[in-house]
Formats: structure tokens, sequence, C-alpha cells
């Protein structure tokens, strides 16, 4: 489609000139301030052929220039611009100068990457498009079409197979095909001197910078776009969107693009269906009945692509509904007549699967294992963000987040503190060991030489120091990019020797199961992951239930043992005498009712019919209940040790009463572990007890 900005051509000329007629020259100062000095010079504007040796001398080039002068290959030190259309040279040129001047392309990236692509894009429009008075002239998806046929009968192939990151081969542009339509498209956004809101798309960064609307310094989409929306809705949503953004209540940038990609396919459906209507007025139920079977549909063709159907056809119906549900209230000209209660019920969206245990993604020790050993071979700038993510389980985005003040020494302890943007957690704490504390350290020291006011102004340790990322951290995609390419390298596998697939909110899931394997409460799981509610931190503990599970299993598989009438030990058949549905029982009753004690675990206590319960023998002998008077602690080197564990055991079994509202057995528990301290402390003193005062004087007597 063709685009033309408003007052083209002349202001966008006017405009042009005067930027290539001057340039900011910036000064990095030790204190890390920036200054910048405006130099006047016709040099750019003049020059249809721009040489390396013009950037030599300005302030933030020179590093860049001498670099590029080092690796440079022949020929690669000129950029030239020799349209024949006056027009387009300056456009040529200013696109080029933005990028440079503005940081967002390196200079090897200029003279190396793009001059090829320049003198392609240059002749072809010479040769196809002799007249064409200004890129944004050309209807640029016609045009890019043009150029792939172009290229293809040079030889220059204009598309290659890649692929993606679960090694399913795609076919894609190549960079310097898809060169003409970015040009295209940056004069376009640099020529569109609108306010941001009269745009069909949005900049955040702009909306960031105008209106201080917040959003994911991490993500990779920095645009709200409307421009794949039927355009006779394009105006009432974007009246909606600036609405809400600005409101500034459940509705942020991100909330925005979401709503806008479900929301897109929605209104591209009703229109195709009645191609004649200028806004929503007349939709019905029959639409919505429609729209849902397109979607079942849809899922169902693409099951390789969908993983969860429901959980897109629900969002695919929840995004619509709330925006017309919003419309009606707001009393917008184009919301349908019928309440959006008799247009969309409840029942129409499928009802979420819960996950299943299988489902929950977290990394197996077999594959940590793989990750660990290799690992000095990943790319270092992704390292420590993996040992982050693994030792702390933030989510990506919060690790990328966490900057120069991150890391706290208190009581002689470290932790990372950092804000939790999905759930507005503030100052959100997490221990640290001191290995992982050294690694922050190091990530602090390294950002606090390289950065300044201009290319870290918020202080981030994973920073993008230039480019299109300049001042924000490295994107959560480019983490998943490099461990899964890592993956396919060095043969990273799952059990079943399939490459295994990264994702990076696997980290967090290890994080919890592996907290929860070392005797972590579900409590305090659910504190350290900044959880809102304990139902996902309970997922985890049924991974952990499972795994203990399987680790029985396991263990039965080599042989059950049991004790005979007389106390032996024997192996017990296991197909004959004991069937799964005996074990299933033998498991659940260990769950539901075994309490460890230094025996074993006894399976009658919890339930209360343990005679032993209030009082263990050999220390309730008789009728009274004492000790036996046989009885001596101390004589053994393992006595310690023993009651050591006696308090251990009971103290657990303390808790697990607590658990399930049991008083008599917190009561008769809290007798036995109080007198198990007394016999503990007394050993500990270095001292010997005896079952009876007058045994130890027969001792004496005997001794």
């Amino acid at each position: 489609m063709t685009q033309n900005n408003q007052n083209h051509p002349i202001s966008v000329y006017e405009r042009i000139n005067n930027d290539l007629s001057h340039f900011l020259e910036k000064t990095i100062h030790s204190n890390k301030s920036v200054t910048t000095n405006q130099i006047y010079t016709d040099v750019f504007l003049e020059n249809d052929i721009w040489t390396i040796d013009m950037f030599q001398d300005i302030n933030q080039f020179v590093a860049s220039v001498e670099k590029h002068r080092i690796s440079s290959e022949a020929g690669r030190n000129k950029l030239k611009f020799k349209s024949v259309n006056s027009n387009i040279n300056s456009e040529l040129k200013y696109v080029f100068y933005r990028r440079l001047f503005d940081d967002l392309w390196t200079i090897y990236g200029a003279f190396h990457t793009y001059s090829g692509p320049l003198y392609s894009v240059t002749v072809f429009l010479n040769e196809k498009y002799p007249n064409l008075n200004s890129l944004l002239d050309l209807d640029i998806d016609a045009a890019e079409k043009r150029y792939f046929f172009w290229l293809n009968a040079k030889g220059i192939s204009s598309h290659y197979q890649k692929k993606n990151s679960e090694n399913r081969e795609y076919k894609t542009i190549r960079p310097s095909a898809a060169f003409l339509r970015r040009l295209h498209d940056f004069l376009f956004e640099y020529t569109d001197f609108r306010e941001e809101w009269e745009k069909d798309k949005w900049n955040i960064k702009n909306l960031h910078r105008n209106y201080g609307l917040e959003y994911n310094r991490s993500t990779s989409n920095y645009y709200i776009d409307f421009t794949k929306v039927n355009e006779k809705m394009i105006d009432p949503l974007r009246k909606y969107f600036k609405h809400r953004l600005l409101g500034k209540r459940n509705f942020t940038v991100g909330t925005a693009q979401m709503t806008i990609l479900y929301l897109k396919k929605f209104i591209n459906f009703i229109f195709m269906i009645e191609p004649h209507w200028n806004d929503l007025k007349d939709l019905n139920r029959s639409h919505i009945e429609q729209y849902i079977e397109y979607l079942n549909k849809y899922t169902a063709d693409s099951r390789d692509s969908i993983s969860n159907p429901e959980g897109y056809i629900n969002r695919s119906l929840h995004y619509p509904q709330k925006f017309l549900e919003d419309i009606q209230i707001f009393n917008y000209d184009v919301a349908p007549k019928i309440n959006i209660n008799h247009l969309m019920f409840p029942e129409d969206k499928p009802k979420r699967k819960k996950k299943s245990i299988d489902q929950i993604d977290y990394i197996p020790d077999f594959v940590l294992n793989q990750l660990f050993e290799n690992i000095n071979d990943l790319s270092p700038e992704i390292v420590p963000i993996v040992w982050i993510a693994l030792k702390t389980g933030l989510r990506i985005s919060d690790v990328l987040g966490l900057r120069k003040d991150c890391l706290k020494k208190i009581n002689n302890k470290y932790w990372v503190q950092t804000d939790i943007e999905k759930t507005f957690v503030k100052d959100h704490r997490i221990p640290i060991d001191n290995e992982l504390a050294l690694i922050i350290a190091s990530l602090i020291d390294k950002s606090g030489k390289l950065s300044n006011q201009e290319n870290n102004l918020l202080n981030y340790i994973f920073v993008c120091y230039h480019g299109n990322r300049k001042g924000n951290p490295l994107p959560q995609k480019s983490v998943a990019f490099h461990l899964n390419n890592f993956a396919q390298k060095k043969g990273i596998t799952d059990e079943s020797g399939n490459i295994f697939h990264f994702k990076t909110h696997q980290f967090r899931h290890t994080y919890a199961v592996k907290m929860l394997n070392g005797g972590a409460d579900i409590l305090t799981v659910q504190q350290l992951l900044a959880h809102a509610s304990p139902e996902m931190t309970v997922q985890y503990a049924k991974i952990l239930d499972d795994t203990k599970r399987k680790a029985f299993e396991s263990v039965v598989k080599q042989g059950i043992f049991s004790f005979d009438s007389v106390g032996q030990v024997n192996e017990v058949a296991l197909q004959s005498e004991v069937s799964s549905t005996s074990l299933k029982l033998l498991w659940q009753d260990y769950k539901l009712h075994a309490i460890d004690n230094p025996f074993g675990t006894c399976h009658a206590r919890l339930k209360g019919n343990c005679p032993y319960m209030d009082s263990p023998p050999c220390l309730s002998c008789g009728t009274n209940q004492t000790p036996c008077k046989d009885l001596a602690i101390g004589f053994s080197d393992l006595d310690i040790s023993k009651y050591e564990l006696h308090v251990k055991t009971v103290t657990r079994a303390i808790e697990l009463a607590t658990k399930v509202e049991r008083p008599e057995l917190i009561s008769a528990n809290k007798k036995n572990l109080e007198r198990y301290q007394n016999i503990l402390s007394t050993l500990y003193e270095g001292n010997f007890i005896f079952g009876r005062k007058n045994r130890l004087n027969q001792e004496k007597i005997n001794g």
C-alpha cells in the first residue's frame, strides 16, 4: 500500500535538508555524563558518496571507525547514493544519517553490511521506477514482490530456509532482500510528524517518552499496530486504546499489544462476512456463533502451531468481549445495539484445562547435567542469565530487568532485591549463595565501567549499549535463541534422545521444584516466587509428590521385604502377592498416615492407633510408665546421634500433626520432644544417664 505523510512533499524535504546540514557531536566525560555540541556542515547533504573518513573526527565514531578500518574488506569504505532522482537520494541519505547519528546502526553495519543492499535497491529503483519522486509513493507490498523477482533474475536468492527454536524449517526473507521495505518504513517513521495518537502504528518508546507509559523493557515488540485491522475501525480503535492507556487502570502497554492481536482477528472476520458495514451497530448473536465456529476450525487446522486450542479460543473471545462491553459503556457510535450480555455468553468460552504434572515445564536433572557440563561453551552474555534464573526463580523479564543496586548484604548474607513486574511486588528479596553474589557483583562492576547517562540511564546490568535497544535490557527472545542453538550444537537431549527445547520460564519452574525437593514448605516457595496465590505453587508440590512416588515405585521393583511372625526378614514375590492396587494404596497410606520415627515410618501413629505414641518403649516400662531400670544412655558413641534423630523426627511429627489439626497428637509428641531434649542436653554436657538410681548403686558395688 502507498503511504503518504501529512504535508508531503514540501515540509518533508525541508526537514530532511535541514537535518542533513548539521549533526550532534557527543562527548562522554569521566563522570559518565554526556554533552552534545551541534556542528553545522553540508558534507552529508552535498556528497552523494559518503566515505568513512567523513566520520573519523566525530567523537562518537572515532573508535568504531578505527575498528572498521582494521577489519574492513576492500571496497567497503564508501556508501554510494546514486538514484536518478535527487529527492530519493536525499531520502536514502536521511535514513542512513538518522540510523547512524541515533546510534541505531554502527559504522561497520552501515559501510559493511548495508552498502551492498543500498547499491541493489538504487539500481532496482532506477531501472524499474525511473519516474518515482519519493520512496513513500511506492505501493511497498507490490514493489517488494517486484524486487524479489528482480533479485532472483540476477541470481540473488531473496529467500532461504531457516530453522526455528523447535528445529522446524521455514522459509524467510534474506535481510538484504528485505532492505527495500526497511528503508521505506524507516523513512515513513522519520517523516511522520503527526502526534503519536494520530498514527496507525504507535511506537511505545514515544508513548513512554511523551506520556510516561511504562513498558516491559526486555520485549522485542515496540509497537501497537493498527495497520492490519479493517480501516473502517481504525479511528474507533485508536480512540479506545488512547482512553484505556491514559486511564492506567488494568490496561498496560503489554495488555494493549495483546488486545490488538486478538481484536484484529475478530474485527477482520466480521467485516469479511459483512463487507458493506461501516461499524458494529448491527452485530448479533449469529455473527458471534459464526466466529466461534471459525475459531474451532482454525485451531483444529493449526494444531502444530497452537498447543493449547482451548486457551487460544478463550483469549480470542475474551478480548473482543471486553472491547465490545467497554464501547457500549463509553457510548461509542460504532458500538453494537444489542447488549453484550446477549451477544456473548460464558458458555461460549471453553473451560481451560488444568495442566497435568507432565505439562509443568521444568528442566529435568538429565538435561541440567548436560547443560552444566557444556556451559563454558555457551555465549558469555547468556551464562550469568542462566545462573541467576536457576538460582533465584525470577521470571526472565525480571532477571533481565535487574539493576546495579540489586545486590544486598544483610546480616552477612547476600540477597537479590528487585521489583516484580507481573504481580506488582516492590523490593522483593531472594536469598542467594556467595557464588551467585560474586557473579552479580562482577556484572555490576562491568556495567559501571561501560555505562553512561545516555546508553544506560536506568542502570541495568544486562543492557544493550548500542542499536535499537540502546539503554534497554537484552531481549527475552535472544536468551531462548542462544540456549536452543547451544542445545543443537552440543546435542543436549532429553531421556528419549530428542534435542531438548529450552524455554526461559523453565528455569523458574525448575527452581521451585528444586526448593520443594530440598525440603522447603509451600508457603516459603510461594513467597520466594512472589506468587499472588498458592495455586501455581501447589502444582510444583504435585511434581514433588510425583517424584517421590516414582522413586518409591523404583525401589519396589527391586523387591519388597516383610517381617515374618518370628521377626525374620523375608522377600515378598511382587507379582503373586502384591497387586498394583495394593502398591497404590500403600503409597496413599504413607502420604496420609505415616510418621517418621527412628526405626522407620509408623503407619498407625497419625490414626491414633499406636500404643507407644504417648510413651516410647524403654522410656515407659512397667505400670508407672517410667524408663527401664536396665536402660543406660551415653555409653555408646552413637547415643547423641540417636537422640538428635529422635528430636528431629518428633519435631517433624508435630509439624504434620499441626497441618492435619490433631491436637492430641501434638500434645503427646510435645511431651516426647521435651523428654528427648532433656536427655540430649544432658548428653551434650558429657554425662551418662541410668534407668534407676539403685541400678547406679549396684554398678558401684559390683565395680
